[in-house]
């Protein structure tokens, strides 16, 4: 019964990209059989004592084909060379640039890798392989391949910049006399791509609004990651297929959240798959730890399996530690509010109000509590009080026709938070992806702290699960952080940079999220503002920055999410730490 390969290819195109790792997917037919396989069914060779096994070999050309590339952009062709590459002998493959333009806004980069490549010894050539050592090689057609792997999966290093790979993938049968070779299939690839350089933003310091505390800043971050179920060719026709692939993408990603060093990540659309197997373990190797919500339902997704996401808070262990965590399923309070409506719309109701999405509630204890020590009536120093910090994470219903869901989500969240402010006077951050734009119901319940009457979206309230409109408030003194930016008035440079990028109607950025069709802010970070302090923000960037030509939208090659990510630095205000003195007094 012999094993016949039907087809080979790479899931994540044919463009590699250095550190990604590159797995072909396999189908075959054994015997005649007319169901196909996948050769996850199938053993590599030399792995156990099957009969029919997998072969893989990967090789490498030696040479670029048509001439010198640039470094950056390897699918453009190289105009200019680093002039010191020449002189020291590095690997003269990094010194192509395609436009002196290239060369200048890379050159940092492009710097440190002259002295990283000093420092590891690199000389006269190629840096050397990690992964495998060389030990074939052989000319096709007049063009030398060498071989450079020996597994199902390959991770192109430096050496591979500006080269094309392929892989050779071959049957066997350890039970015929010869072990018998089928068919060799090739999958052959791109130029590889170097990795891309993580967006480049800083925190800009703003004059707080409000005198603070010095000791015990923190940093806020919230960041929709585009979940990979989501990612698809369908919804991002102008993205070319390795651009969407996780495997891609997941670099960019760990690399960005690390390079903003973060006390605290709000992350939304976390695969938890993702988050089990990459997310989880890369950022605990960093000093995080972290709390994960999953939404309700899965989602049958492209590549034929169920996946589901969710809401995943990281805090870094020596900052903070978990006292408590609330699950909010929205689904669940639907279930309770249908018990109010009449059973003839109650199938339509749940049908409009059952839509999974989910908030994750974190109760955190600064471990370095922020005020000083006072004196007791003995005269001695009293324990520091406990500084406890509430972070809510949440991502709103995405679907534009459905804004009265939205604001009654967010109504819900708002009002189990009130309940957890009336236990205890604590200081709050709600972060998130609230798929509402500023001037939304949503948005002016949430910095408004009511939603006016004759608000435009609260005509359309099909459930009547809005009525009246005077129970849509709070009681939380909440502010968005972004806005103390925007009327931030110390007139430095930076800043004043920063609020052009601001709507000066809203007072918000002008886009956190931007698709084919779309550009806009839909995510925010927003605090209590009578017991926290916004004293930075991470630098906005400029549409020209994220969206290089008009038709295109995010993500794309250096930034991996269709929303940027938005952060926070945060102090406490004195008068609240005077707040708490006399509660003890009392």
């Amino acid at each position: 019964m012999a094993l016949t390969i039907l087809t080979a290819k790479l899931p994540s195109g044919e463009t590699p990209v250095c550190g990604v790792t590159l797995e072909p997917y396999v189908t075959f037919r054994r015997g005649d059989a007319l169901q196909p396989h996948t050769a996850d069914e199938v053993p590599e060779e030399g792995l156990g004592d099957p009969r029919y096994s997998l072969r893989f070999r990967w090789y490498r050309s030696v040479l670029n084909r048509g001439g010198a590339v640039c470094w950056v952009h390897p699918q453009r062709e190289a105009t200019i060379q680093c002039v010191l590459c020449l002189r020291t002998n590095s690997d003269i493959r990094t010194s192509f640039h395609c436009s002196t333009e290239c060369f200048k806004r890379h050159w940092q980069q492009h710097k440190e890798s002259h002295e990283q490549k000093r420092l590891n010894g690199i000389q006269n050539g190629y840096a050397p392989e990690k992964n495998f050592k060389h030990d074939s090689t052989f000319s096709n057609s007049g063009e030398t391949w060498i071989e450079v792997g020996k597994s199902r999966l390959y991770t192109p290093g430096e050496a591979d910049i500006g080269c094309v790979l392929k892989c050779e993938i071959e049957s066997i049968d350890a039970g015929s006399r010869y072990d018998t070779v089928t068919k060799t299939f090739t999958v052959s690839t791109n130029r590889v791509r170097p990795a891309a350089t993580p967006p480049k933003r800083a925190l800009v310091p703003i004059t707080p609004p409000h005198q603070c505390v010095r000791e015990g800043k923190f940093t806020v971050l919230t960041y929709n990651l585009l979940a990979d179920l989501y990612a698809t060719a369908e919804q991002f026709t102008y993205c070319q297929p390795w651009v969407l692939s996780w495997q891609y993408r997941k670099q960019n990603i760990i690399r960005e959240l690390l390079g903003y060093g973060a006390d605290i990540l709000c992350l939304q659309e976390v695969q938890s798959t993702h988050y089990n197997d990459f997310l989880a373990p890369e950022l605990e190797k960093h000093g995080y730890t972290a709390i994960f919500k999953k939404k309700t339902t899965e989602i049958y997704t492209r590549q034929n399996r169920f996946a589901i996401d969710g809401c995943a808070t990281f805090f870094r262990k020596d900052r903070f530690s978990l006292v408590k965590k609330y699950e909010v399923e929205f689904n669940k309070a639907a279930l309770s509010l249908s018990e109010a409506i009449p059973q003839e719309q109650k199938n339509a109701a749940l049908n409009r109000l059952l839509k999974d999405n989910v908030a994750l509630i974190a109760v955190l204890e600064a471990l370095v509590p922020p005020f000083p020590q006072t004196s007791g009536p003995d005269g001695g120093d009293k324990p520091n009080r406990r500084q406890l910090l509430c972070v809510a994470n949440t991502h709103i219903h995405a679907n534009p026709e459905l804004n009265d869901v939205k604001l009654w989500q967010v109504h819900t969240l708002l009002k189990g938070l009130e309940k957890i402010a009336a236990s205890a006077d604590i200081p709050m951050l709600v972060a998130g992806d609230f798929n509402s734009v500023p001037g939304s119901a949503a948005h002016d319940l949430l910095t408004k702290r009511s939603v006016e009457h004759g608000h435009r979206e609260l005509q359309h309230d099909p459930l009547g699960i809005l009525r009246p409109s005077s129970k849509l408030h709070h009681q939380l003194p909440l502010a968005s952080a972004y806005a103390a930016m925007a009327g931030c008035r110390d007139g430095s440079t930076a800043v004043q940079r920063q609020q052009r990028r601001m709507d000066n109607k809203t007072r918000e950025p002008k886009f956190t999220n931007i698709g084919k069709d779309f550009l806009g802010t839909l995510d925010y970070i927003l605090y209590t503002d009578n017991s926290l302090v916004p004293t930075a923000m991470l630098e906005l960037p400029e549409e020209s920055e994220v969206k290089p030509r008009a038709t295109s939208g995010l993500p794309n090659e250096t930034w991996s999410s269709d929303h940027i990510a938005l952060m926070s630095e945060f102090a406490y205000r004195p008068q609240y730490d005077a707040r708490h003195s006399k509660d003890e007094r009392r």
